[in-house]
């Protein structure tokens, strides 16, 4: 893909927040919206219809969320860069999505100040990732990883072993029978434990340190 002009689909199931999205990227010359769609179905419509260079994509979507709509998009092959846009800071969502083939991660609380860089980071073949999310570079292997894990109560080991299977809070929560908010302070207490920072740490680590 050259860097003159970019076409661009915005999907996102709030019409306020399009029409910010909109507004923002109506000043970077190189970027034409071709539209917008409010369901993950219209999104895929649009997108096989209008094929887009970007697609930027909620996970939050109506009908068929994002996750579902960027299986689709690498099932038959669309070539299309798709920058998540979402409020979701659960690294569970952003190694789902870059599993998939997402070429960004942006979390909307810091789309002001990055979506541009963001933008420019795609279409030059870089992957582009929230700076709130710390490194996405493989952690190096941590001597003390056994003691670290060894302070871990038995519910924390539980919740730690769900992150690395890629599970979000909101799945966690579900299997375990307690509150979103319980198994975020659970995680917040573990990246204590074990010395982490950043979000993607977190996950990181449970990849490297427990048995698959």
């Amino acid at each position: 893909m050259n860097r003159d002009k970019k076409t661009l689909l915005i999907a996102d199931d709030h019409p306020m927040f399009r029409l910010g999205v909109r507004n923002a990227l109506s000043t970077i010359p190189w970027i034409h919206i071709l539209g917008e769609a409010e369901t993950g179905i219209s999104a895929l419509k649009l997108l096989r219809h209008l094929q887009p260079d970007i697609l930027l994509l909620d996970l939050e979507m109506p009908v068929l969320d994002g996750l579902s709509v960027l299986q689709e998009i690498r099932r038959t092959e669309l070539d299309t860069l798709v920058v998540i846009l979402t409020s979701y800071d659960d690294e569970a969502y952003l190694e789902k999505a870059l599993a998939l083939g997402a070429s960004a991660y942006v979390l909307k609380d810091e789309a002001g100040g990055s979506l541009l860089s963001c933008l420019e980071a795609v279409c030059t073949g870089s992957l582009y990732i929230s700076p709130s999310f710390g490194s996405h570079l493989p952690m190096a292997p941590d001597k003390g990883s056994k003691e670290l894990l060894a302070s871990l109560t038995q519910t924390e080991r539980a919740i730690l072993s769900s992150v690395a299977a890629f599970k979000t809070s909101k799945e966690i929560a579900a299997e375990m029978k307690v509150s979103y908010r319980t198994v975020q302070n659970h995680r917040a207490n573990i990246c204590r434990k074990l010395e982490l920072t950043g979000v993607h740490q977190l996950v990181q680590f449970a990849k490297d340190n427990l048995p698959e």
